[in-house]
């Protein structure tokens, strides 16, 4: 018998249950999230900022949290969780461990958490995914893969320029916990910066939207390969920390609804890919004769470099030591290389220049010191520092003087001296006189893909003490890795002394460093802190060797 039209209407004590059920839980996590966020007149509001937004999508939601909750968790935080300070040539953070391992904790542990846990939870559910998916247009996102953690940016601490392109990432979050009773300042740092590109893949060199941390504050972007390019400006000393919570949604895994195959990882290379395929784009000056003399330099030869070098670096006898030791090592350092007036010069206009542009523990503006013969290099998720400008017709007096210094590194004169110390024939060079600001500048781990070893050649020039250079704190190290592993993952940032690096020099003054970096050796300039006494100052090149076949094959002749 077929029912009657009221009981197929009636629904069933199940259903009524089960509607009663979904209704409650849409309450109880709206209660988690500050009062009227997920409805609709907000959902839209945020929406329309989130589509208008530039450099690129994103938008700040001022308040995300359940304030009573968000209290509890920081709490929570700062009672119960241990922090590891990580540091990379691009982030220093004290971090946790992926809170997505929670549901793994004894009961016990557990309840330590469980504001955390409830948090987190909330920041996961279907109900936010849904509102993070209508805002940004991302499509569903993934309810399995969770995958956030907790950053204690300390005095210091830093992220550098990158884009977040990993594996199956499709939304960035950051919500701040910073101290809900002294509200942070932006003169602190640890602003999160956006920057514009030049083309996609190449960020501009300064960020155009800055956003200063503050309780409760949740920001979002859309990671778009290519172009969501930001960074996290250095901590400058507060005596507080600048706590926060970053993570990613990601798009669909294998068995959830709007799962897609062919959008798994793999489809958009991450910063790190990028700068590991890639040498430098600058051409080598080549030298008119491929020749060149290793048994010792000539009377011109001396009379040219006499007019700068210190002359105890022209004797035979010197020369042999360092000669030595370069074929031991493969890296040599010659300190006090200029003459004591040359270096008097350059220390007096560098000193002056720091003092004038700088000081320690404050952020300068993006832009300080261009001009006047110096220009911003880099696109700064691969580098980032000013050059010299050899071509520039007002140069002021560090641009002058670095500038002559980078076309005596181009000379005759000073290839017949590195071939006698490293006993090498520079086919070519090329290299640039440069500044590293503090708060702004840095090298990342790049990689030599040559297909053979080049000849790295670099003075170092800080204005101030080595002693305040030393430790490293303030960066300005040069460090040499070996390559990665083949079974590393690309994406992953390495630490320098995971493995032990290679060789680091710290920034020295007036001391000029040999090294012969082989094929696939990796090398950065560790990002200056503006804790930093001054800039560091150097003029850095890269020497061509002749192919390592044709060198191979003259030796098996000799042995014929």
């Amino acid at each position: 018998m077929s029912p009657t039209t009221n009981e197929a209407r009636r629904p069933s004590e199940d259903a009524v249950e089960s509607v009663a059920k979904r209704q409650k839980t849409t309450v109880d996590i709206a209660s988690k999230f500050h009062t009227g966020l997920l409805q609709d007149s907000s959902r839209a509001e945020i929406r329309k900022a989130f589509m208008e937004s530039k450099p690129y999508l994103h938008c700040k939601i001022e308040t995300l949290m359940n304030d009573d909750l968000l209290r509890r968790v920081r709490k929570e935080i700062f009672d119960n969780l241990h922090f590891t300070l990580k540091e990379t040539d691009i982030y220093k953070v004290h971090q946790t461990g992926d809170l997505a391992n929670l549901d793994g904790l004894p009961a016990d542990e557990l309840e330590k958490l469980s504001s955390l846990f409830e948090l987190r939870n909330a920041i996961y559910s279907q109900e936010f995914r849904d509102f993070i998916s209508s805002v940004t247009d991302s499509g569903p996102l993934s309810g399995s893969k969770m995958d956030m953690s907790i950053n204690n940016y300390k005095e210091g601490c830093h992220l550098l320029n990158h884009d977040d392109v990993i594996g199956t990432r499709r939304v960035s979050y950051i919500l701040y916990l910073t101290d809900p009773d002294d509200p942070w300042q932006p003169e602190n740092g640890g602003a999160l910066e956006l920057y514009p590109v030049v083309e996609k893949g190449t960020p501009a060199v300064e960020p155009t939207v800055i956003i200063p941390p503050q309780w409760n504050q949740f920001v979002m972007f859309t990671v778009q390969p290519g172009h969501s390019f930001h960074s996290v400006e250095e901590v400058v000393p507060v005596g507080k920390p600048r706590l926060s919570i970053s993570g990613w949604f990601h798009i669909p895994q294998p068995g959830e609804v709007g799962y897609e195959a062919d959008r798994e990882a793999g489809e958009a290379k991450s910063s790190l890919e990028q700068l590991s395929e890639t040498d430098s784009s600058a051409k080598f000056m080549r030298y008119p004769s491929a020749d060149v003399e290793e048994e010792g330099l000539t009377e011109e030869t001396i009379r040219d470099l006499a007019t700068w070098m210190n002359p105890q670096y022209l004797d035979m006898k010197v020369l042999e030591q360092l000669r030595d030791r370069f074929l031991d090592e493969s890296a040599v350092q010659c300190k006090e290389i200029l003459s004591k007036e040359l270096y008097a010069k350059i220390k007096e206009a560098t000193t002056k220049a720091d003092a004038e542009q700088f000081t320690p523990c404050k952020m300068a503006a993006h832009g300080t010191g261009k001009g006047e013969g110096w220009v911003v290099h880099g696109a700064p998720h691969r580098c980032r520092f000013l050059e010299v400008d050899s071509k520039a017709e007002n140069k002021n007096n560090t641009a002058e003087l670095f500038a002559d210094l980078k076309s005596k590194f181009e000379s005759e004169a000073f290839r017949q001296w590195l071939a006698v110390v490293g006993q090498v024939k520079p086919q070519g060079c090329r290299g640039a006189g440069r500044r590293f600001r503090p708060g702004h500048d840095y090298t990342l781990a790049t990689t030599n893909t040559r297909g053979q070893a080049v000849l790295d050649v670099t003075l170092s020039l800080t204005s101030s003490s080595e002693e305040a250079w030393e430790s490293g704190e303030c960066g300005g190290y040069e460090c040499y890795m070996a390559p990665h592993d083949e079974d590393e993952d690309p994406a992953t940032y390495k630490a320098a002394d995971e493995d032990g690096a290679l060789l680091t020099l710290t920034a020295g003054a007036n001391e000029l460093s040999l090294v012969l970096r082989d094929e696939g050796v990796m090398r950065f300039i560790k990002y200056i802190s503006a804790r930093a006494p001054g800039s560091r100052w150097d003029v850095a090149f890269e020497y061509d060797l002749p192919e390592e076949e044709e060198e191979d094959e003259e030796q098996e002749q000799e042995q014929e």
